[in-house]
Order: structure tokens, then C-alpha cells, then sequence
């Protein structure tokens, strides 16, 4: 489903392919004054992967580039603030405030890893530059930013393997600390290679090896602090409840709800809520996993993972959100957890009823402890 588009007359859509959203990124960068690169709000790897990746593509041409990245510090995950300070030297990361101060109206913004307005930073001030790309593999919504140049295709695995793919094809030099980080992004969205893939996200992590990627590097940047791994132990222990959803009870859909039920209102990382899901699709037996709760207060994020027999990103596009069939998310403004949970565990009931029908539901399996 490659949604790359330009309009050209009334609604129409041209579907493009990556090698012309690559040409076409290039002659844009070559005319423009600036380059300016966001991606989500809360930066994962897949997030600041590609914006280093396309800061790279915009240098090659001796552009001012610049990625905005306007969030607390503290929010920021361990590895990721890593890879910043690493490579604040190389590449400019400034705040959005900094972005009104730079930008002119011949400038440049390129979205990456994410098509919804509310997720970046700069949501309002989308029309104080002269082009906007989107370069995306979630799925699209009513929040999508609007514009003629987006390239969204849920066959990617990650905006790090698009992005890859745009410097192959350009033939643009890159030192392998930037080969690192897009095969970083790339091993995030594919929970290590396990989903989400198909024969050109392997080709393209076979490219960035031969770059100068180092797997050891990567593998070392996903080491959980003790401090990161007891926050999601607490999250999925004081709170996960499994229930079941099948036409028998021989072979049961099984799909976990985790939040931490004795301090709701705590406020992890977004990326704590992707890490418990992913954890939890380890143990036998759980066909998908839902995590949520408050990243800020009244701001709740939702992080949903599955295997083969739940489309959790029809599910959360339901909720709001958007993603792949595996891997998905969102975020809701509400004051009122429990209530959310009680609406996604009814999306998640019709969303697997749409495909078969259901006997009575058996009671729920509340889980105070997990082993694997």
C-alpha cells in the first residue's frame, strides 16, 4: 500500500515509486534555503535514525539542516539521548523555538516516522514553510498532515529502511555511525527482525553492514538500565489482565491489557509502553498485547503489538491511532484511564469479531505475576 502521491489536477493521486520520491526529495532540498527534519514527539531510534539519515542526504548538497527535537530531556529514551549527545557536533538538533527563530518561507520541512500533525512538535507552524514532506509507514487518519508530497506505505518496516533506501539510491557517502543508527531504527520496528519484515528490509540491513554497520553496536544500544527494566516489570506485573476470544475454547485468541492498576496516574516513557507490549508478546501463547497509560499528565499512549491472528493496526486506527497489522499505537487527551482501557477492550472484541464470530467470552485471567 505505497500511498506516495502529488496532486495534479482536482483530487487525483499519481502513485510514485521510491526512486522517484528520491529524485524528486533532491531537487527540492537543491532549491530550497533550508532543510528542516522532525520526527515524533518522545524521538525512538526509528525517529532520530532517519532524521540523521536525511540530514546526511540535505548536507550532501551544503544545505542548513537542522533536526528539531523539542522535548524534556529527561522524557528522552537513555539510547536516544546517547545517540544525540554522540553526534551533536556533526549534526544541529534544536528546539522548536529555535526552528521560528531559523526558518524562512523558502525553507523546507521534512516529517519523518510519523504522518500525524498532533505527534510533532511543529503541528502549528506547518505553514510557515514553503514545502512539507512526510515520509511514513503508519497508517493514515483524520490527523494526517496534509500535503502533495507523502510517501506513507505500510510495506515498510520503518522510516529508517525508507530513508536507507533514498541514500542507496542517490549514491550519498555515510559514515557508519549513521549506518548504525538506521539499522537501530530498523531493528526497533521489527521487534529485531521477528515482524514486519519482507526481502528488502534484508536486503537494505545487508546494505548498511556492508557500510560499516556493526550488529554489536546496535544490539548494545538496546540494553535496558535496571532503572528502564523495573519500571516496565511494575508496569506489566501490577496490572495485566488476559482475556480470550474464540469460536472454541481449543485454540482461544488471546489478547493482554497492561497498565499499572495501583498507581495509574504514573507516567512512564512512550517507549516503556512499546518495550512491556513487545515483553509480553514473548510469553506463549498471547496472540497481542496492549500497554497504556499517561506519558504527560492527561495524555495517554497506547503501544500494541500482535502476531499473525490480530490486526492491531485496524484496532488502534479505531482508537485514533495508526500502524501496521503488528505494530501500532496512539495517543488520547483524557483525564480517565480505566475508561479508554473499557473502550479499546471493546475495539479490540469487534475487531476480532469482524473476522469470526465469537462464543461467550470466558472470564477474564488476572495476572499478578509473570515468569516466562
Amino acid at each position: 500500500m505505497v500511498q506516495y502521491y502529488e496532486k495534479k489536477s482536482g483530487d487525483e493521486k499519481v502513485l510514485e515509486s521510491p526512486k522517484e520520491l528520491q529524485r524528486k526529495l533532491e531537487s527540492r532540498i537543491q532549491k530550497c534555503s533550508k532543510v528542516f527534519i522532525v520526527g515524533h514527539n518522545n524521538p525512538d531510534f526509528d525517529s532520530i535514525g532517519s532524521a540523521i539519515g536525511l540530514s546526511v542526504l540535505a548536507e550532501k548538497y551544503g544545505k542548513e539542516v537542522h533536526i528539531v527535537v523539542d522535548d524534556d530531556e529527561l522524557k528522552i529514551e537513555p539510547g536516544v539521548k546517547k545517540i544525540m549527545e554522540n553526534e551533536k557536533e556533526k549534526y544541529s538538533f534544536i528546539t522548536k523555538s529555535k526552528f521560528l527563530e531559523l526558518k524562512d518561507k523558502y525553507s523546507i520541512l521534512i516529517v519523518t516516522d510519523t504522518n500525524k500533525k498532533s505527534m510533532i512538535s511543529l503541528g502549528d507552524s506547518l505553514e510557515s514553510v514553503e514545502t512539507v514532506f512526510v515520509l511514513d509507514h503508519h497508517s493514515e487518519g483524520e490527523d494526517t498532515i496534509p500535503t502533495k508530497n507523502a510517501y506513507i506505505s505500510g510495506q515498510l518496516s520503518s522510516a529508517s529502511e525508507l530513508v536507507a533506501r533514498i541514500l542507496y539510491l542517490s549514491k550519498t557517502p555515510y559514515p557508519k555511525e549513521v549506518a548504525n543508527y538506521l539499522l537501530a531504527g530498523i531493528s526497533l520496528d521489527t521487534n529485531r527482525f521477528r515482524q514486519n519484515t519482507t526481502d528488502k528490509t534484508h536486503d537494505i540491513a545487508e546494505k548498511l553492514i556492508k557500510r560499516g554497520a556493526d550488529i554489536d553496536f546496535v544490539n548494545n544500544l538496546f540494553l535496558e538500565e535496571f532503572e528502564s527494566y523495573c519500571r516496565i516489570s511494575d508496569l506489566i506485573v501490577h496490572g495485566t489482565v488476559i482475556k480470550k476470544y474464540s469460536r472454541s475454547l481449543l485454540n482461544p485468541i488471546q489478547v493482554s491489557f497492561s497498565l499499572n492498576r495501583e498507581k495509574p496516574t504514573q507516567i512512564y516513557l512512550k517507549e516503556d509502553y512499546a518495550k512491556a507490549a513487545d515483553r509480553m508478546m514473548k510469553f506463549t501463547g498471547i496472540d497481542a498485547a496492549f500497554t497504556l497509560g499517561y506519558v504527560d499528565k492527561g495524555i495517554v499512549h497506547i503501544s500494541a503489538r500482535s502476531g499473525k491472528r490480530v490486526d492491531v493496526g485496524t484496532i488502534m486506527k479505531e482508537m485514533g491511532g495508526g500502524g501496521t497489522a503488528q505494530s501500532a499505537g496512539g495517543r488520547i487527551e483524557t483525564d480517565d484511564l480505566f475508561r479508554i482501557e473499557k473502550r479499546l477492550m471493546c475495539k479490540v472484541r469487534k475487531g476480532i469479531s469482524s473476522e469470526e464470530e465469537l462464543t461467550e467470552e470466558p472470564p477474564t485471567i488476572k495476572v499478578k505475576q509473570l515468569k516466562k
